[in-house]
């Protein structure tokens, strides 16, 4: 074998390499695609239509999938073509273990190329800014845009975690009977405890009703259950435009819709929280908001979901940063 021969052959080799790895995306359903990356992971992929620049929607952690963004997204869709990727190990996604953390970043890679988008804007909640600020600097030629839904923290700070086990929030008013009777009655307990009502397929995505439609359980899904090293945010790092709209709890009444249900123990606790979580909040958006292209805005008096309480001033917001874009 000559080498020319040789040099052929790894030509093929790699070229069929390429071919495997290529993400091909299909039809999984009525708005909804699926996304192969090629590396053994699929990926639910949410099309609520529309057209012009590309807004991506990515889920926060946990049991979280796009469909959270259902009743939201949309508003978007006349002025832009508004998708959302539902994270591996969680919906209808595969539950495949990521190697490390760039695996995540990756797979967002991968729906961009399956369907041939080159820029886009990333719109994340909560966990999803570790993604997002790790694209922003590893792909910053295909980021258009960034906007950090209560996203912009620094998950990674051990601080955090200190503050979570020595002071939480007081719990929502449990569940009773009939709230659990039926996906509608778990949407209106959703609706007086926390202030939102989830849509019906966010709720089948992260929980189990029986045949007679009550709610009987949680599904766990793969990614709450890893444990996978995350780099920390690194702001400065990340040159398109980034808005950070960050909720801020103050005063704890007017941020917990079942307040009025506290006894004076659980409002004392409330408050020690809030004492405690209020400066770790304030040097988290300053930090965030010192680099030129970063702008933030304050939500007051809204909780960790304030684009699903507070729909319309969230579009309003977004869209006076998206029509700075160019």
């Amino acid at each position: 074998m000559n080498l020319r021969t040789i040099g052929t052959i790894v030509v093929l080799a790699a070229t069929a390499a390429c071919a495997e790895h290529r993400p091909t995306v299909t039809q999984a359903g009525p708005g909804i695609l699926e996304v192969d990356t090629g590396r053994g992971v699929a990926l639910e992929v949410l099309d609520w239509g529309g057209s012009g620049r590309a807004l991506v929607f990515l889920a926060g952690g946990g049991a979280s999938t796009a469909h959270e963004f259902d009743d939201f997204a949309p508003r978007f869709a006349n002025d832009f073509r508004v998708l959302g990727i539902t994270r591996r190990g969680s919906g209808a996604s595969s539950d495949v273990r990521p190697r490390q953390f760039s695996d995540l970043v990756d797979d967002i890679v991968a729906v961009l190329d399956a369907l041939q988008l080159q820029s886009v804007v990333l719109v994340g909640h909560s966990f999803a800014g570790l993604e997002m600020a790790l694209f922003g600097s590893a792909h910053g030629n295909r980021c258009g845009g960034l906007i950090y839904l209560d996203a912009a923290y620094d998950y990674t700070d051990p601080e955090l975690g200190r503050i979570f086990e020595a002071h939480q929030p007081p719990s929502a008013p449990p569940m009773q009977a009939s709230d659990s009777a039926s996906i509608e009655a778990v949407r209106d307990w959703y609706a007086r405890t926390q202030g939102f009502r989830p849509t019906e397929a966010a709720l089948r995505a992260t929980r189990r009703f029986d045949a007679a439609g009550r709610m009987v359980g949680a599904i766990t899904p793969g990614s709450a259950r890893w444990r996978i090293e995350s780099p920390p945010p690194r702001w400065e790092s990340v040159i398109c435009p980034s808005l950070g709209i960050f909720a801020v709890p103050a005063p704890p009444e007017s941020w917990l819709p079942y307040w009025d249900a506290l006894n004076s123990l659980q409002r004392e606790g409330a408050n020690a929280y809030y004492r405690a979580f209020a400066p770790w909040t304030e040097a988290a958006r300053t930090a965030f908001a010192k680099p030129p292209q970063n702008q933030m805005v304050e939500f007051p008096s809204s909780n960790h979901y304030f684009f699903l309480e507070k729909p319309d001033e969230a579009e309003r917001v977004m869209r006076d940063f998206l029509a700075k874009l160019r």
